[in-house]
C-alpha cells in the first residue's frame, strides 16, 4: 500500500471517527443509542465489566466534562492519554514505516501481566455495594436500560 493511501484511508478514518463523535455527543445515553453496541455481560448478569460507562465517559469528554467522565469509568479517563499515544505511534509507523525512533522504554512481558491484573481487579472491585468500592461502578442513567454503555 503507497503512503498515498495510507494517508487517504487515515483521512478517511478520521472523519468518520469525527462524524461519530459529534453523533455521540449530541445523542441522549438515557434512551439508549442505536448506532453504539450494549454490554453483554451488564445485560447478561448486571455486572459491570472494566469497560461499562466508556460511552458515557466518552460523551462526558466530548462535553468538555472532565468530572462526569471520571465517574463513568476512572480507569478508561486514566487511560485515554496513553491510548491517545500509543494509537498515534501505531498510527506514523503504519503511514511513515522506519522513519520512528524505538523507544528508550523496554517494555517487559510482566508490566503487561501487571497491567491485565490491574484491569481484572478493577472490573471486580466496581461490583462491589460497598463504598469506597461503589464509587467506582458507573453512575446510571436517568433511564433504565443503557446501564453497561
Amino acid at each position: 500500500m503507497s503512503k498515498a493511501t495510507r494517508i487517504s484511508v487515515s483521512v478517511a478514518v478520521f472523519l468518520i471517527g469525527i462524524i461519530a463523535a459529534f453523533n455521540l455527543r449530541r445523542d441522549n445515553l438515557a434512551d439508549g443509542v442505536s448506532w453504539l453496541p450494549k454490554c453483554s455481560l451488564n445485560q447478561l448478569t448486571g455486572l459491570y465489566c472494566p469497560g461499562c460507562g466508556n460511552t458515557r465517559a466518552t460523551q462526558a469528554l466530548l462535553n468538555g466534562d472532565l468530572a462526569a467522565a471520571w465517574q463513568q469509568n476512572a480507569a478508561f479517563v486514566l487511560a485515554i492519554p496513553f491510548l491517545t499515544w500509543g494509537a498515534g505511534r501505531l498510527w506514523f509507523a503504519w503511514v511513515f514505516p522506519g522513519r520512528l525512533k524505538p523507544l528508550r522504554f523496554d517494555w517487559k512481558y510482566g508490566y503487561s501481566v501487571i497491567l491485565i491484573v490491574l484491569v481484572i481487579l478493577f472490573g471486580v472491585m466496581r461490583n462491589f455495594p460497598q463504598k469506597p468500592f461503589s464509587w467506582l461502578a458507573p453512575v446510571p442513567l436517568s433511564s433504565v436500560g443503557d446501564e453497561g454503555s
